[in-house]
Order: structure tokens, then C-alpha cells, then sequence
């Protein structure tokens, strides 16, 4: 819908017409659906056109017009893919160009109880597929915030609270439906376009536009119909972060991988920092979790704990804020070998910056190390931990000396938790043969090299 029943939306005048197919998707600035579509949650948008697509062939059609309207006026002409709008480097809107909004797609189905198989649409949001799983006593590794959309996450990581447990969340995708630069459709799975399955999950929109997916959740050990998660919230001071990270550390190298741990640091002066951790347990077993949870409480002084078991849902709140280019931070992040006291001394540094607001750590290993490095786009595999900061919005090259204590360290990067669109963090995100297979493969299905938004490895 345009958002107003007396206006037929146009292109810009010296734009193809719009086909038929799209006119009752298309929104312009004319439009008063316009404010709710321009922006992301991270940037704030301007463009000519925003489709809001309903079904893959106003899809398929978005994708083909864009193409015409880059051959039209000899301009690259911005196209930009939406799924949920919370991509951090905002690149799902842009200005003067041409936004696919996918969230009208949103459909999700249950194709089998018993092995935990679903299919759900690219638009969908994995709040909205917590709820669904939760009801099925199922569980999916899906980040940590509800209103992150599925095909955003899903094809380019998909770093979650049951990570060690299960993966990454493109890991337990069986296939993919996806729309490439040609506008052709096609379901990629292990022996339908192996090459394209394999680009998908962790290539973002580099070999096209994925609809809808199937994959694989996992039941929980827990009491049927009735399935909760051990939840543990801990609040340490530490004077010395250094060897708080050490001792973190060595705590999730020991730990099952039904254990995951999320760290938010900030600076408190005087040497001393406030963590604030978010541990959850892949069940509700309370015997086995009890004393990996008293472990964690031995890591650092405790000012603060908090331990429950709740519904999988209420572990990824799901605001359903609208996106209003409201998040003005800068976020990078690095994928470090070994969580040790280099480490928490880079991180201390960081946190020292002028800028630089918090730091995370997100423990990695467990299923996410055992996939082989060369089975998806997602090359990173044996890095045990994720470091990350969040900066006030400075110049880059601000932005470079606050984080460069990290970047040092850094030998990988999570790409789609990153503001950071240059190509030296691609090269990180991919790496080494990961990248020359996911070059390879986009030249073959995306010549022109339509889908240039965000980080790339190729550049026009």
C-alpha cells in the first residue's frame, strides 16, 4: 500500500516507468506510509523509491527494476535490501536510490514436529520465531534481539545465546530459496546449486536475495509444553580487566556447550569496570548447569545475580519498535584467537578511548568450531571469542584509534555487527579462500554486480 488512496506513485522522470507488478508496492516521498519506510535503525533514509514487497515476484520484479533504472541512467543508482531494518551498518536504506523491503514476507509453517524442520520468509523477525518455536518446545540459535529479521541474520552469521550448542544460525539452514540479479528463483540445498547454498550462508546478499528458508531447530531437554531456559544475569566490578577476561575465559573453554556467555564492559574510572553478564543455559536442567553457574560467580566480586528459568521467547525481547534511524552508535568487532589477558588489556585500552561508550565479548567455540572452516561462506571457525565496541558517531579515523587495540588482535570479523564497511574488514569476514570462492561464485551470478550494498568483497 502507498499509504494515501489519491496518489499513484511514480518513478523520478528520467527512470523506467514502473511495472505494473510493482505500482501497488511502491512508496514514494509523496506517500504517507513514507516516514515509517525511509530509515533503518541505524541511519536514516531518503530514497526515490521503497518497494514493499508481498510476494517473491514483487520481488523478483524489484530486483529486474533496479537493474533497469542502473542501465537507464548510467548511474549505480543505490539498491538496498531490507529484512528486518536492524542491520548495524545501515545499509538497508539509503539516498536517492531504491529500497527492497522484504517484511511484508513474513510467513512461517512447521513442516515437521518431531525433527523440528520450518520454513519461514526472509521478512519474518526472529522474535516473531521464538514465539512460534517456543510453543513446539523448540529452540534456534538466532542472535540476541527479537526484532532482527530472519534474512538478514540467517545468510550472514547468526550469532546467538545457543551458539556453542548448535551453531551459528545459518548453520542449521537445510535450503534457501533465492532471487539473484537476473531475477530468476531457486531453491539451493546440498544438491540443488550446491555452490549458491554454500554462498548463502554467511555471503549475505552476494550471490541474491534470499525469500524464504528452511531449517532445522533443536528440542530442548527440558519438561514438554512447558520448555524454559536457565537464564543467569551477574553484575561483577573488576579492578583488573585484564585478568578478568583470562579467568572468563578459562571458564568458557572448560564449560559444556550448553553453556553461552554475553559480556557488556564499560569503563567505571580508576582502573575498574562494570560487566554485566548475560549466561544462559540450553535447558533447564539445573543440576548439571548449577555448578557451571557457581563457577561463574567465582570469576570476579559479584555486586549482582540474578537466576531463573524462563520461555525461550523472553531471552530475545521483541520491542517491535519502528525504525527511525533512532541508533546512532558505531559498532566494530573482531574475532580473537583466545580470550587471555592480551585481550582484556586491548579492551581496557579500547574502553580508555575518548568515544568509545561499552565492549562486548560473545564466547564462541563449541558447534560453531567443530563445522569445517571451508563448508560455508562463513570461513571464521576457530576464533574463541567475538570482541566488539560501540563508539559515539566520530570521524573514521577516530573510530580506527579507538578500536585499534582490538583490531591488532583481530584474525577474523563478524561482518553483519559491524559498521565497518571498507575492505579490509571484508577481507577479515572472509578470508583467504573463503573470499576467492564467494568472489567467484558473485561474479557468475551477479555480473554488474547489483547487490553492492554493505560489505562486499567485490567493488565497483
Amino acid at each position: 500500500m502507498t499509504g494515501t488512496s489519491n496518489h499513484s506513485p511514480a518513478a523520478p522522470p528520467h527512470w523506467p516507468a514502473l511495472p505494473p507488478a510493482l505500482a501497488g508496492t511502491a512508496i514514494t516521498a509523496q506517500d504517507s506510509g513514507y516516514a515509517a519506510a525511509r530509515s533503518s535503525y541505524m541511519a536514516v533514509g531518503s530514497p526515490q523509491l521503497v518497494f514493499k514487497a508481498r510476494t517473491e515476484e514483487h520481488v523478483q520484479q524489484a530486483v529486474l527494476y533496479a537493474a533497469q533504472v542502473r542501465v537507464r541512467t548510467g548511474e549505480r543508482i543505490p539498491f538496498s535490501v531490507r529484512s528486518g531494518g536492524h542491520g548495524i551498518s545501515g545499509m538497508s536504506t539509503n539516498s536517492g536510490g531504491i529500497i527492497l523491503d522484504l517484511s511484508g514476507l513474513r510467513a512461517f509453517e512447521l513442516l515437521d514436529p518431531e525433527s523440528g524442520t520450518f520454513r519461514v520468509e526472509a521478512g519474518a523477525t526472529w522474535g516473531q520465531i521464538a514465539s512460534a518455536l517456543a510453543a513446539n518446545d523448540l529452540v534456534i540459535s538466532s542472535g540476541n534481539f527479537g526484532d532482527t529479521g530472519v534474512g538478514g541474520l540467517a545468510t550472514a552469521g547468526g550469532i546467538g545465546y545457543f551458539g556453542r550448542a548448535q551453531g551459528l544460525t545459518l548453520d542449521a539452514m537445510i535450503r534457501a530459496r533465492l532471487v539473484t540479479a537476473d531475477g530468476e528463483v531457486r531453491w539451493v540445498d546440498d544438491t540443488h546449486e550446491p555452490e549458491l547454498f554454500w554462498a548463502v550462508r554467511g555471503g549475505a546478499t552476494q550471490a541474491g536475495i534470499a525469500t524464504a528458508f528452511d531449517f532445522k531447530a533443536t528440542a530442548l531437554d527440558s519438561v514438554p509444553g512447558n520448555s524454559r531456559i536457565l537464564h543467569q544475569q551477574l553484575t561483577y566490578v573488576s579492578r583488573n580487566l585484564a585478568s578478568f577476561t583470562a579467568e572468563w575465559g578459562q571458564w568458557m573453554r572448560e564449560a559444556p556447550d550448553q553453556m553461552e556467555s554475553f559480556l557488556t564492559i564499560q569503563a567505571l574510572g580508576d582502573g575498574q569496570h562494570a560487566i554485566q553478564a548475560r549466561n544462559v543455559w540450553a535447558g533447564d536442567d539445573a543440576m548439571a548447569a548449577r555448578p557451571i553457574l557457581q563457577a561463574a560467580m567465582e570469576i570476579a566480586q559479584v555486586h549482582d545475580e540474578h537466576t531463573q528459568a524462563v520461555p525461550y521467547p523472553l531471552i530475545v525481547p521483541t520491542p517491535n519498535t519502528p525504525h527511525v534511524g533512532q541508533q546512532r552508535i558505531q559498532m566494530r568487532d573482531v574475532l580473537v584467537d583466545v580470550a587471555d589477558e592480551e585481550l582484556g588489556a586491548a579492551l581496557a585500552d579500547s574502553l580508555g578511548q575518548r568515544g568509545t561508550l561499552l565492549a562486548e565479548l560473545r564466547g564462541l567455540g563449541g558447534a560453531i568450531a567443530r563445522v569445517p572452516a571451508d563448508a560455508t561462506a562463513w570461513g571464521n571457525r576457530h576464533q574463541e571469542v567475538l570482541a566488539g565496541t560501540w563508539m559515539h558517531p566520530l570521524q573514521m579515523a577516530e573510530q580506527d584509534a579507538a578500536f585499534a587495540p582490538l583490531q591488532q588482535l583481530g584474525t577474523g570479523t563478524y561482518g553483519a555487527y559491524s559498521s565497518d564497511i571498507r575492505q579490509d574488514a571484508a577481507a577479515l569476514a572472509w578470508p583467504g579462500a573463503t573470499g576467492r570462492k564467494l568472489i567467484e561464485i558473485s561474479e557468475q551470478v551477479d555480473p554488474q554486480l547489483l547487490f553492492d550494498r554493505g560489505l562486499t568483497l567485490r567493488q565497483h
